[in-house]
């Protein structure tokens, strides 16, 4: 769809110079904008995809998906569980997934304080955590 819309935006932008149809260049930058809205939504949707059911993530975090064991050491958090949660954000962590870094830092600093927890934030800041890199930046402005 998108590469059509594009092709399409392509012919009425060129045909539009060649002609020089004021009217046919104004629909070709708006077919060029629909494209370009259409490129950015079949980027962005298959990153925002949750798990349906709690049994779909416990699947995906049996099979080893990190942000499936995140999503399941988040739950855990909600319902108090700390304990099963930084476990579970441990074997996140074991798999590579620097959010589950971020939120061990912020549960460890919950409980044990901000010194106990800085070495996760260091640690998710240095793979690149965008939050943790703000975080730290405005803790030590050195």
């Amino acid at each position: 769809m998108t590469l059509f819309l594009f092709a399409a935006a392509a012919g009425f932008t060129l045909a539009a110079v060649i002609t020089d149809n004021l009217a046919m260049l104004y629909v070709g930058i708006g077919i060029w904008v629909v494209g370009a809205f259409s490129a950015l939504w079949l980027w962005f949707w298959p990153r925002r995809k949750g798990f349906r059911t709690p049994e779909a993530a416990r699947a995906a975090a049996e099979a080893g998906n990190p942000r499936a064991i995140r999503a399941l050491a988040m739950d855990a958090l909600s319902i108090g569980d700390d304990a099963r949660a930084e476990r579970l954000l441990l074997v996140a962590i074991d798999h590579g997934d620097v959010d589950s870094m971020w939120e061990l830092g912020r549960l460890i600093e919950q409980r044990d304080g901000i010194d106990a927890s800085e070495p996760w934030y260091r640690m998710a800041a240095d793979n690149g955590h965008f939050a943790a890199r703000r975080y730290l930046k405005r803790r030590d402005p050195a």
